[in-house]
């Protein structure tokens, strides 16, 4: 007579073969991601935004580049950035970073300033008020 198994052991053999399913997409899709950046030698930028008071940062990591060479552009809900990436070893250009961010919300293009110190780059924007408090009577 077959036993059956118990169905934690049931629940339990699913999520693992989701598991195992789940990481072989994610190989795939960062496999098919790293292959179209290599075709248009074109490299997405490890990034952080976030908002801070009133103000939204971005840090993008572009290290092998100078701030001469840093194309910056921002809008009322975007910024974009497009650098040459060249190997600290061998000095030549191997494609560019580009990065396009669109924010959550308008900042004051006006108010935006950067730097570029060690491989990163920091912008700094001021968010858009686009409301104002009101006196009740």
């Amino acid at each position: 007579m077959e036993r059956r198994k118990p169905l934690w052991r049931v629940i339990l053999d699913e999520l693992r073969r989701m598991e195992a399913e789940m990481n072989r997409v994610e190989e795939e899709f960062f496999r098919m991601v790293k292959e179209a950046e290599g075709m248009r030698k074109q490299i997405t930028p490890l990034y952080n935004l976030y908002e801070s008071g009133d103000e939204v940062i971005l840090t993008a990591d572009l290290p092998g580049t100078s701030k001469e060479e840093i194309d910056l552009r921002v809008g009322e809900d975007y910024f974009r950035v497009e650098a040459p990436c060249k190997s600290p070893v061998r000095k030549v250009e191997e494609g560019k970073y580009v990065l396009h961010v669109r924010l959550p919300f308008k900042i004051d293009p006006q108010s935006v300033r950067a730097r570029y110190k060690e491989g990163v780059l920091e912008v700094v924007a001021k968010k858009k008020i686009t409301g104002f408090r009101v006196k009740v009577e």
